[in-house]
């Protein structure tokens, strides 16, 4: 499969997997509303951002200091409320509301008869009913103003807010009752009778129906209330000035007044989504605000549970429409400005739409994309970063770029894969120099052999075959060695087998019997019965041993033993080993004894000799994860290369059977143990 394959179809892969982790957060916070406080602050802030003009129609006649001190403590008594009534009916209002209960017979019978008169002089006056609970039984009582006010009110309706778990009060139920959503808001009583209301609900209970006290209470239509302005907003008027003779005639005409307690201490204050912190809005400018609410047809429901998933899960996948086609900087800056987005445009829309959607859940989603998808971005580079090591590792074994094994690859830092590569660059570097200085000696030492036999040939007397030999023997064998060298370097640890080494040496053996022949030397075979396994690549390993063989019997005395030996139990693994006489070497000339066009032990290289055979034995040992070097001793030299080793394979591995073959045939030829 091509790369662009592979990459489109791990993107795709990767792009379903975020996608479903980020829905399934996404779903999982609006379900449980874990974040609901963001929605909250969300809903909030757009409230104050949505101000608009304040209508002149509705007007607070305010229960104040002011009043307070003039009328005295409260409760008044009734008959000042009656006068007030008398006062503003004067003016013809579209309709009154108290925000005041009277749920209980006062201490003066006249003065609720006197309110009652007013009442029904008036014909439009709205009071509230109270759903509270009792004191003992866990009971829930529907408490109505005393029966002489019920009975002359145009309209009861309730005054209870829906608060959340902040304390804040953001919504209200448009019906509400003990067994049965029986009673409607004040709001929507002062409506009708003021015949403001958008829609009459023909089901509501009939005025002269008396509450009861039960066990629950049941509610319907919840909705969220729009707010016009911060606390204060509602136009005011003092109790007391309602009074004064100086107050223009047609202040209340044709408009809702709400009368109620705004002086700190008294009524019912809540917060709500507009107030500053620590200053509550009065329940009687919260009752304007809903009565605005309803007749501008401004309050807000939220979306349906089905709509606000599926917008959930689409608007949680939106940040992977831009992720996995920038890079990281950008991908991190539009996620925030998506955020940002999303908050203005959920916070904005109840007042655009009267449409509110919760959007906890895809800003989570919004928040966790970019790093969910840093994560699985680097997770590929990881993996990718990994198989380029392990490839790297082939190339370049542990002991030559000094770094620790990458077979538990997991276990490494990204910092110590960075310094394995930065170890991998310089090796690379490293190659590159070997690379152009055995372009140098190749230009050199292969021209000239082959421009010497073309001189030959050239000239016009007639050549010697036996002269042209030598310089085409010298030409073919360092080609060869290039050949075994660049074979040697692009050796894969991954693509060994197991071979048999005690077999392998044997073959080595027979390849240079007939060399130990020339030189009258002996060749002393130290190597086990039993068969000794390893994982290598088995062209090179016996290539290897047949270097350090010919490197023995060319620089070794003539008619001196040449030995070849295996030990067993070397550290980690095994070690076979080639030794011949000849004299100490120097500390210089070990150190640059493996090194590539080394002249070997003597002064200088033979006409055949290009200083690669130990060289290639290093690079071949470093490829099998193993070592290359020499010992002196007592006249000695012992050449040896180390190898890791592995259990014994339940059959032969290829070729092992052939080395065995040929061990066979090559039994008439002597070699001491």
């Amino acid at each position: 499969m091509s790369r662009p394959n592979r990459r489109a179809r791990w993107l795709s892969a990767e792009l379903l997997r975020v996608a479903l982790l980020l829905v399934v957060i996404a779903l999982a916070t609006s379900l449980s509303g874990l974040l609901v406080r963001i929605d909250h602050l969300i809903f909030d802030t757009g409230q104050r951002l949505n101000w608009r003009p304040m209508p002149a129609d509705v007007m607070i006649v305010a229960v104040d200091k002011e009043s307070l001190d003039r009328f005295g403590r409260w409760p008044w008594t009734r008959t000042w409320h009656a006068r007030l009534l008398s006062k503003l009916c004067a003016d013809k209002p579209a309709a009154v509301g108290f925000n005041v209960a009277f749920s209980e017979q006062s201490n003066d019978p006249h003065a609720d008869a006197l309110l009652a008169e007013a009442m029904a002089a008036c014909g439009n006056v709205v009071l509230p009913l109270v759903i509270e609970f009792s004191g003992s039984g866990g009971h829930v009582l529907e408490s109505p103003p005393i029966r002489e006010l019920f009975a002359a009110a145009a309209g009861i309706g309730r005054i209870g807010l829906r608060l959340d778990a902040d304390g804040v009060a953001r919504s209200v139920d448009l019906r509400e009752g003990v067994g049965a959503p029986a009673w409607p808001l004040m709001a929507s009583e002062l409506l009708r009778v003021a015949r403001k209301l958008p829609a009459v609900d023909a089901s509501r209970v009939s005025l002269k129906a008396w509450p009861v006290s039960g066990d629950g209470i049941v509610r319907e239509s919840t909705q969220r209330l729009f707010f016009s302005g911060p606390p204060r907003a509602v136009p005011q008027i003092s109790y007391a000035s309602a009074f004064d003779a100086d107050l223009p005639p047609g202040t209340f005409t044709g408009r809702i007044v709400l009368v109620g307690a705004t002086a700190v201490g008294l009524g019912d204050a809540v917060m709500t989504p507009v107030s500053p912190p620590g200053q509550p809005m009065s329940g009687v400018e919260v009752q304007a605000n809903l009565v605005l609410s309803m007749r501008d047809g401004r309050m807000i429901d939220d979306l349906p549970l089905p709509a606000d998933l599926l917008c959930t899960v689409l608007l949680a996948a939106v940040p992977l429409l831009w992720l996995p086609r920038v890079m990281p900087l950008p991908g991190l800056l539009a996620s925030v400005a998506w955020i940002l987005f999303l908050s203005a445009v959920c916070g904005l829309l109840p007042g655009l739409t009267q449409i509110w959607f919760a959007p906890s859940g895809a800003l989570i989603a919004g928040v966790l994309a970019f790093p969910l998808w840093s994560w699985r971005r680097l997770e590929a580079v990881r993996r990718h970063f990994d198989e380029e090591l392990r490839e790297l590792q082939a190339i370049f074994p542990d002991r030559r770029s000094g770094t620790a094994s990458l077979t538990k690859m997991g276990g490494l830092s990204f910092e110590q894969r960075i310094a394995w590569v930065l170890a991998a660059k310089k090796a690379m570097r490293d190659l590159e120099a070997q690379r152009n200085e055995a372009l140098a000696f190749i230009s050199h030492d292969l021209r000239a052999p082959l421009a010497s036999v073309v001189c030959q040939l050239e000239s016009e007397t007639e050549c010697d075959p036996q002269r042209l030999l030598p310089p085409l023997r010298r030409a073919l064998a360092m080609a060869q060695a290039f050949l075994w060298l660049a074979r040697a370097e692009a050796l894969d640890r991954r693509r060994m087998r197991e071979i048999e080494l005690t077999g392998l040496l044997d073959q080595a053996l027979d390849e240079v019997h007939l060399l130990a022949e020339r030189r009258r030397s002996e060749l002393v075979r130290c190597l086990p019965d039993e068969a000794v396994w390893i994982r290598g690549d088995f062209e090179s390993i016996e290539r290897c041993a047949i270097n350090l063989l010919d490197n023995a019997l060319n620089y070794a005395p003539p008619a001196t033993p040449v030995a070849i030996g295996l030990d067993t139990r070397w550290e980690d693994g095994v070690r076979f080993w080639v030794e011949n006489e000849g004299p100490p070497l120097s500390a210089e000339q070990v150190e640059r004894l493996f090194q590539q066009f080394s002249s070997g032990i003597g002064e200088a290289r033979s006409a055949s000799s290009m200083g690669l055979g130990l060289y290639f034995v290093r690079k071949v040992a470093e490829r099998h994860g193993g070592q290359a070097g020499v010992e002196c001793r007592s006249g000695k030299l012992r050449f040896w290369v180390s190898l890791p080793a592995i259990e014994a394979g339940q059959g032969e591995s290829a070729g092992v059977g052939e080395l065995r073959r040929r061990q066979r045939e090559s039994g008439n030829r002597s070699f001491l143990s």
